[in-house]
């Protein structure tokens, strides 16, 4: 008797390992995703990641997917992954540079030309031991870039020299912001959402912002007047999931995502070009296109090197990295051609 109960233990045992070590035995994984704002560029590469991991899973993942803000404002959005008041999203260390110091060198301005090879090297240098750790400590798992787009300017009076962006009241962040503050022009911190009242309210006279396809689907070329359809700086939008949810998935279905999160460098800025291509052509319907004069341009540049040196100054005070991830980032841009 004691040998019939002792086979049907073990049998248990070996039945209850198995059905615990097999992936393809999990239950079906819901994930949340967030965003702040409404269906829009800022998350055309999400939607279209959401779409092929639950095609490419076959099913096992599926998504609740909530739009418009809902639970929280873009700034807020790293503390909410990291909490898990919902699995993922994208968010932008422009918004939250305390939490991602090193991970902002890529908004510096000026670096590249290049939007692609910008997102590529922003790709790699996030999956670096001093950058991902900045991820880990915000317990989120770096993903892939989602909206990775141009910000340029867009003014209500035209803007061609140093001194007509004096005499603005420019919003700003980022890139912008720093080559500005080395040319002695104050900036103004007003978050995306209360920038169209600030803008028709001339709070601000001037705004360097994503464009085209954001200032085209946000209205305002129907604000300002005039827009420089010059890249100032390349905004990262980087896709993070929370780290507990992140390794609670089986290994077979992280390794599809992981395989999908690759492809999306080049898929994600090739989807937002078809949506930069229209907003292009609508928003000159809307604004004329002045730019600053080419001798003007040329002393903005002369001081791009000091924001970039002022970023390393303020990163190795506090005692982070600063010269190494610049350096790193640039070779990562010229490794892809940026």
């Amino acid at each position: 008797m004691n040998i019939v109960k002792t086979l049907c233990a073990s049998v248990l045992v070996v039945a209850a390992t198995l059905a615990t070590s097999t992936p393809s035995m999990a239950e079906d994984i819901n994930l949340k995703y967030h965003a702040y704002t409404g269906k829009g560029p800022s998350n055309l590469a999400v939607r279209w990641w959401m779409d092929e991991v639950e095609k490419r899973t076959e099913g096992k993942v599926d998504f609740t997917r909530i739009f418009g803000g809902a639970l929280g404002k873009l700034s807020g959005q790293p503390e909410n992954i990291k909490v898990g008041a919902f699995d993922l999203g994208e968010f932008s260390p422009v918004y939250n540079p305390g939490l991602f110091p090193l991970a902002n060198v890529t908004s510096l301005p000026f670096m590249s030309d290049d939007p692609l090879a910008h997102a590529q090297a922003g790709h790699e240098l996030f999956k670096t031991e001093a950058v991902e750790a900045e991820f880990t400590a915000m317990n989120q798992k770096y993903l892939f870039p989602g909206l990775w787009t141009s910000i340029q300017m867009l003014s209500h009076e035209p803007i061609r020299t140093i001194e007509d962006l004096k005499a603005a009241k420019i919003r700003a962040h980022g890139g912008a912001a720093e080559i500005l503050k080395q040319l002695d022009i104050t900036v103004y911190g007003i978050p995306w959402g209360e920038l169209p009242a600030a803008a028709e309210r001339r709070v601000v006279t001037a705004a360097i912002i994503g464009s085209p396809a954001d200032a085209y689907a946000f209205g305002f070329g129907e604000i300002f007047s005039y827009w420089d359809d010059e890249d100032w700086f390349f905004f990262p939008m980087p896709i993070t999931i929370n780290l507990d949810t992140w390794n609670a998935i089986p290994e077979d279905v992280r390794a599809v995502i992981e395989d999908l999160n690759d492809e999306m460098v080049v898929k994600a800025r090739s989807l937002l070009e078809v949506a930069e291509a229209e907003s292009h052509a609508k928003l000159s319907e809307l604004t004329e296109v002045v730019k600053l004069d080419e001798a003007e341009r040329a002393k903005m540049l002369e001081v791009r090197n000091t924001a970039w040196q002022s970023w390393v100054d303020a990163r190795e005070k506090d005692g982070l990295p600063g010269q190494v991830v610049l350096d790193d980032f640039l070779k990562l841009l010229e490794k892809h051609g940026g």
